[in-house]
């Protein structure tokens, strides 16, 4: 099910301004998880040690919310403040790093 993180600073996304953006990590698979990866690759950002890669943890949110809301690109979701980024971030690392059976 799709949660919602609302954006300090809205953006225009095919011409509408968007306030809010759904995200679903429930439904990612380990290919969404993949495709992150090689998004973030293709963008000329090295990963580095998973857990502690803000940058991979943005990009996890950005697929989170393509799964979420097909309509809407990684690249649109990368053009969110860098305030929401660091926040966007953050959940992703949250829900995949924190409190996790490992």
């Amino acid at each position: 099910m799709a949660e919602t993180f609302n954006l300090s600073k809205p953006i225009m996304i095919d011409g509408k301004e968007v306030k809010e953006l759904p995200f679903d990590f429930e439904n990612m698979t380990a290919k969404d998880k993949l495709n992150a990866g090689r998004k973030m690759k293709t963008d000329g950002i090295p990963n580095n040690v998973e857990e502690l890669d803000t940058d991979y943890h943005l990009y996890l949110f950005a697929e989170a919310v393509c799964k979420a809301d097909s309509s809407i690109e990684t690249a649109d979701v990368l053009r969110i403040s860098a305030k929401d980024a660091r926040k966007a971030a953050a959940v992703a690392r949250n829900f995949f790093y924190y409190g996790s059976e490992e």
